[in-house]
């Protein structure tokens, strides 16, 4: 009770409000690192995961509701409507927070070692901790040695990547898992629903964007690209194509490319090296990798 209290204080950071319309999100903050959807606004990592904030347009930048001290560090956040969920680790122990963008809602934890949470569309919170799965904070009992995993919008289907990089699908009734595909070294997969049919969309430790069947595995690639984001509104994958120096980001543009593998170019800034791109409704973000600016995606 004593860390959830100490959870639940709301700093507010000096990040100057600005005039804009309810989805302008003119950000001139810390340098950011992940952002995502969430609620009316988005949730934001700036680049030292010490903390993440919330931005709602016409608003000043805030925390999420808890104090963050000096030995925190997060993950990547996950969001379902207008609650929330990321895992911190504090002095060496890690947690599952889950919020809303003016509460705390719950606190799971401490483990030793915990993973990326995931909703599915119920809204139940799903995540590994210290070699199983959990559901809403209680053990499923079921063993999962993975970090991060994807959850169908029933919750009947568990989406991971093992030890060799392959693509795993566990079932939560049985607690059965097999090995899905091996064509490529996986990470982060995701659950895609579209007319109807459910994929999952996985990036490749070989730089390409790939549809893998859940029924049979079959895996087609999508795209030579990363980050990807489903832009459920107009049923397509938005993602950024970049190239590096080997130490940092040279050039960055956003593509789209819908789940039969048309392609299209977006962003055409050479100034700008956009990555990690977002939507919410109709509107596209992005961060530029130079200067960490959240910035919109002007053509689309």
């Amino acid at each position: 009770m004593n860390i959830l209290n100490a959870l639940s204080v709301i700093v507010l950071l000096s990040v100057p409000s600005v005039d804009s319309e309810p989805r302008d999100f003119q950000y001139d903050g810390p340098g950011l690192a992940l952002i995502t959807p969430f609620n009316i606004g988005i949730l934001a990592v700036p680049w030292d995961y010490g903390s993440a904030l919330y931005l709602e347009g016409g608003k000043a930048a805030r925390s999420i509701p808890w104090h963050w001290d000096e030995s925190t560090r997060c993950s990547v956040p996950s969001s379902c409507g207008d609650s929330a969920a990321i895992c911190i680790n504090r002095n060496a122990l890690d947690y599952i927070v889950l919020f809303t963008s003016d509460s705390l809602l719950d606190l799971y934890g401490p483990f030793t070692n915990a993973g990326m949470a995931a909703f599915d569309g119920f809204g139940n919170i799903w995540f590994t901790a210290d070699g199983f799965l959990y559901r809403n904070g209680i053990s499923t009992e079921i063993e999962l040695e993975s970090h991060t995993v994807a959850v169908d919008h029933s919750g009947s289907r568990i989406a991971f990547c093992d030890s060799s990089d392959r693509i795993c699908l566990l079932n939560t009734s049985s607690g059965e898992s097999s090995v899905l595909a091996s064509d490529y070294r996986f990470y982060s997969p995701l659950f895609v629903s579209s007319g109807g049919t459910v994929v999952i969309v996985t990036s490749s430790l070989e730089g390409e964007i790939v549809k893998v069947s859940p029924d049979d595995g079959t895996c087609t690639s999508l795209a030579e690209g990363s980050m990807p984001f489903w832009w459920k509104e107009m049923g397509v994958l938005l993602y950024s194509v970049t190239s590096d120096d080997g130490h940092t980001i040279t050039s960055g543009e956003i593509w789209k490319v819908s789940l039969e593998g048309e392609n299209q170019q977006i962003t055409f800034s050479s100034g700008v090296h956009e990555i990690h791109p977002i939507a919410l409704d109709v509107a596209v973000f992005a961060i530029d990798a130079i200067t960490g600016s959240l910035i919109t995606v002007p053509d689309r």
